[in-house]
Parts: structure tokens; sequence; C-alpha cells
């Protein structure tokens, strides 16, 4: 249990430490939140050596979910919105 409690921080850190100096947009919270809760899942099946990789793996998958689901927002977000409809009276 440490060792997942150890990569998890791990993973957590160089997230973080990714996106010094630059803005932090969804895609990246997306993949670091991603990759903490498939690590969590990924740990809830397996023995011994299997639950490790279980652990990766989840972490992994989890990840790209993550991202790729902040990704979109980040994509929707940046569209030109349209312009604020006017009930007729000027305001």
């Amino acid at each position: 249990m440490k060792t997942v409690i150890y990569s998890l921080g791990t993973l957590a850190l160089a997230a973080a430490l990714t996106a010094c100096g630059t803005p932090v947009n969804n895609a990246q919270i997306g993949s670091a939140t991603g990759a903490v809760l498939g690590g969590v899942a990924g740990h809830q099946f397996g023995k011994g050596d299997g639950k490790t990789a279980a652990t990766a793996v989840g972490a992994a998958l989890g990840a790209v979910v993550g991202g790729q689901a902040g990704a979109q927002q980040d994509r929707y977000y940046q569209q030109p919105q349209p312009a604020p409809y006017y009930n007729n009276r000027g305001y």
C-alpha cells in the first residue's frame, strides 16, 4: 500500500512540476486527476506483482481518458461564443 501511495504522490508531483511556468489547462488537470483515480481503481485488482501492474495500467489509462476529456473542454471553451440575445429593448 505504501508503494502505491508513493507512486501516486510521485506522479502527482511530476504532473505539477511539468506545468510550472505555463498556465494550467483542463487537459493537464484531467490527465493528473485521471491518473490518480485510475491508479486507485487499478489497485483494487490482482495480487502481488499483478496488483502493481494493474495500478500502473489503471493510472496510464486514467491519464489518457482524463486528458482527452479535459482537452475536449479546452476546445469547447476556445470556440467563439454567440452574441448575447437582446430582447428588443436595447439591453
